[in-house]
């Protein structure tokens, strides 16, 4: 058998795993690939398929059973990607280029390594909005335009309730999300056993403050209570960030919450605006109060301390003792799309531990590949050696925050958002609507 032969032999195995788990029929599955062992002008030749895959043609070599088949058999389409992606994320996501904002190295990487020509759209200023874009083309069950999208994990389990979302397979196209994905983000309990997403970034929602400003050190929620910082304590506008934190203060799980536990939690947070502690509900405009000072203590979003504490390094993250929200930013492919195993090949590539630690040494949220901290840490003794210390100092700042790379500790005390049902949802939001407007 030849090693072309071997190498489809390979794509077959995963074209069969997908099909075997009801996840795609092989006639849809052809279709929505395209046909033909290889691509002219600029596509994938069967290798760059296997490489984008994470398949190796070297492992393909194994001899497979044969049998001889019948003069009228023909051979079965190879399928391969299309050489397009549309890709839909949030601004300021991935790796940019200081002089041109339009200019990403993992993208231009991508797209030398498997041929995939990448249209990449900073379209996600938030879930919600972003949702009701393509809400009505999923319904209608058309194609949104978009062929991988980075959304949040409760919309994540969300979209899978309604279908709204492709499935992905994890052995045969994304192998290496199964090779170097940290294991605090495989089987979340939005998206069982990552059938429809794979995590892009994540972040934590915790406790900031100054401890120049509070004269001691916080470690529980409850510290988002005390009087003596009345008129100084932040929340968040934010809805689930600002309940599920409130649920894990009274003691509550998220994912075990009933309405009656977030009315508990709703008449905490109502006591502690009632005695005029919480100085304001932010957005994003946290981080200014924080750093001038009119805050001393406030919910907090991880990546956002870690970008504050270059220009104030007083300035401390806590993981409540009463535990932390992790929140996951996830790639998915919307139903319908047209190109899904180019949004697959994608998945896998940013799942290299190389290619994680260039994502991450540019954004500084939590990096979902462990091994890309001990990359990152070498491209720091290679910037000192070669005399560049202010950039040896970032990486390794970037290398060694637990803010970026957890520790166990941490990670064990993280707990997901809760998916609500949409009966849940309007009296979730009913209820927070009371805290924020008084």
């Amino acid at each position: 058998m030849s090693d072309d032969q071997d190498q489809q032999t390979a794509i077959e195995a995963a074209i069969a795993r997908m099909v075997a788990n009801g996840r795609l029929s092989r006639r849809d599955f052809l279709k929505r690939a395209g046909r033909g062992g290889a691509y002219v002008g600029g596509a994938l030749s069967i290798s760059a398929f296997l490489a984008a895959c994470g398949i190796s043609p070297a492992a393909s070599n194994t001899p497979a059973a044969t049998a001889t088949p019948s003069a009228s058999t023909e051979p079965t389409p190879v399928p391969t990607p299309a050489g397009q992606l549309n890709f839909a994320n949030w601004p300021l996501y991935i790796d940019t280029d200081d002089n041109d904002s339009t200019k990403h190295k993992t993208i231009e990487d991508f797209t030398a390594a498997t041929g995939i020509k990448v249209k990449y759209t900073e379209a996600v200023e938030d879930n919600q909005s972003f949702f009701g874009t393509i809400q009505p083309d999923l319904s209608a069950g058309n194609d949104t335009g978009w062929d991988l999208m980075v959304l949040t994990d409760w919309l994540i389990g969300k979209m899978v309730g309604l279908n709204f979302l492709e499935t992905i397979d994890i052995p045969g196209l994304v192998p290496n999300f199964a090779a170097h994905g940290g294991d605090k983000y495989k089987n979340p309990s939005y998206d069982a056993n990552n059938m429809h997403s794979v995590p892009w970034q994540s972040g934590i929602t915790g406790i900031a403050y100054n401890p120049k400003l509070t004269k001691r050190e916080l470690t529980s929620f409850e510290d988002l209570f005390d009087p003596a910082f009345k008129g100084k304590v932040g929340m968040f506008t934010e809805m689930r960030d600002t309940m599920n934190l409130a649920l894990l203060g009274i003691g509550v799980k998220p994912l075990d919450a009933t309405v009656d536990d977030a009315k508990r939690a709703q008449q905490k947070l109502l006591d502690q605006a009632n005695a005029g502690i919480v100085r304001q509900y932010y957005d994003n405009s946290y981080t200014d109060a924080l750093a001038k000072g009119d805050l001393w203590a406030t919910m907090a979003w991880s990546g956002d301390v870690f970008q504050l504490q270059f220009d104030n390094p007083d300035l401390k993250f806590v993981v409540p003792k009463e535990g932390g929200i992790l929140w996951v930013d996830n790639m998915c492919i919307p139903a319908k799309a047209q190109h899904p195993i180019d949004a697959q090949a994608m998945m896998n590539f940013v799942y290299q531990p190389d290619i994680a630690a260039q994502i991450t040494e540019w954004v500084n949220y939590i990096c979902p590949v462990p091994e890309a901290q001990a990359i990152i840490k070498q491209h720091a003794k290679d910037a000192a050696d070669g005399g560049d210390q202010e950039t040896a100092d970032y990486l390794n700042a970037v290398a060694d925050s637990p803010l970026v790379f957890p520790t166990a500790d941490m990670l064990n005390n993280l707990y997901s958002y809760k998916v609500l049902s949409e009966d849940e949802e309007s009296q979730w939001n009913d209820l927070f609507q009371q805290v924020v407007q008084g």
